[in-house]
């Protein structure tokens, strides 16, 4: 079959980029795989043959645009991935080929943008906006906040184009429906997404050194990881631990200034890194403090090495994941102080730690691509 993977961007070091490009090493055994974005990024190195762009924002152009490609690639699936919200006018366009299957793959919590509305004031980094964007916030005076049925109702037109929509988690069928006001969920399934990374080393757990790991992007309105650098503040016996931050993002420097004047011991800033592999090795445990998530990707990269993750319990995703490792690994939100014991616990019981590690390394398995592969293949059958 011949597939269109529908991008905002296209290649890119990102969540969403990065697992096109997992899944795509495995469908493309199978299939022709073509991609088609508004946006690339011309730093990163990627064979780009089969990649196309939008000419231009222009709705009217874009659709003339998408139907020709469709056609001139005798396209027969459409992956919508993201979803991109304003690709629906354009999937949906009157003079489209409808023989073409059309699936989107939502790659966050359903409902994320409700909450994540509470909280983007805190990526503005000028001061006075800052408050005036936080007491709007409280006043409940952005759009998403005073109309939130206009929200819902692109996704249920985005429910109503696709064959399927595909969510990450079982549990977030339900909330999908919920959140969005379905009046059924019949097209809705659960697909994980597969991990980059694979593990062949039998012996990994004995290689493992004294790093807590987080991996992901710097920035205050959901991954919070000054929540993460309090953390490790209120850890006063380190030993011979380190914290290694890989990632970038608008807030790297108000955290490492949080780091100089807090005089936090043992954290090193690491910046982004194309290959994150040698760190899920050496790393005992993976940490998240964010205030919401899907279902995380280092989570599911960070267990094929026995990395033992934690994270506050504030995704349906995540809570699926860690609860069948261990329940002990999700934190209740936001207590920095049972955080703080729980990891701490971690780092100084290696039984302890070692006990969650192995139930670690034998859940990582559903997640490797030959596995979700499979799940890729039945959603992609012919009806």
């Amino acid at each position: 079959m011949n597939i269109l993977f529908l991008l905002h961007s296209y290649p890119k070091i990102g969540g969403i980029e990065m697992v096109t490009q997992t899944i795509s090493q495995y469908l493309k055994k199978k299939h022709n795989l073509y991609y088609l974005a508004r946006i690339s990024d011309n730093s990163v190195m990627a064979d780009q043959t089969n990649c196309f762009y939008f000419p231009s924002k222009s709705k009217k152009e874009s659709i003339i645009f998408y139907n020709n490609l469709i056609t001139k690639l005798d396209i027969d699936i459409v992956i919508n991935q993201g979803p991109f919200l304003p690709f629906n006018s354009i999937i949906s366009n009157s003079k489209r080929d409808k023989k073409v299957r059309v699936f989107s793959f939502v790659h966050f919590a359903p409902g994320f943008e409700f909450e994540r509305i509470k909280y983007v004031w805190m990526t503005e980094k000028k001061p006075l906006k800052r408050i005036y964007k936080q007491i709007k916030t409280k006043l409940g005076l952005n759009t998403l906040q005073y109309n939130p049925e206009k929200t819902r109702n692109k996704y249920r037109t985005l429910y109503d184009i696709c064959e399927k929509t595909i969510v990450l988690s079982p549990a977030y069928i339900k909330t999908f429906k919920d959140i969005y006001r379905l009046k059924e969920q019949t097209k809705l399934i659960a697909i994980p997404n597969p991990t980059k990374y694979t593990c062949h080393d039998t012996n990994i757990l004995g290689k493992k050194k004294k790093v807590v790991l987080f991996v992901g992007r710097l920035e205050l309105e959901s991954k919070r990881v000054d929540r993460l650098l309090s953390i490790w503040k209120s850890i006063e016996n380190k030993g011979d631990w380190n914290l290694k931050i890989v990632g970038d993002g608008p807030h790297r420097e108000e955290l490492e200034r949080i780091v100089k004047n807090d005089n936090i011991k043992q954290v090193t800033f690491l910046g982004q890194q194309n290959d994150i592999q040698p760190f899920y090795e050496e790393a005992s445990i993976v940490t998240l403090t964010s205030t919401y998530e899907g279902l995380s990707l280092c989570f599911i990269e960070g267990i094929q090495y026995g990395a033992v993750p934690i994270s506050f319990d504030v995704s349906y995703g995540n809570q699926e994941l860690l609860k069948a490792i261990s329940p002990d690994i999700l934190i209740e939100p936001f207590s920095i102080d049972m955080y703080s014991r729980k990891l701490a616990e971690l780092m100084y019981n290696d039984a302890y730690r070692n006990a969650i590690a192995e139930k670690a390394l034998k859940k990582s398995v559903e997640y490797l691509p030959e596995n979700i592969g499979e799940k890729w293949d039945k959603l992609l059958e012919p009806v």
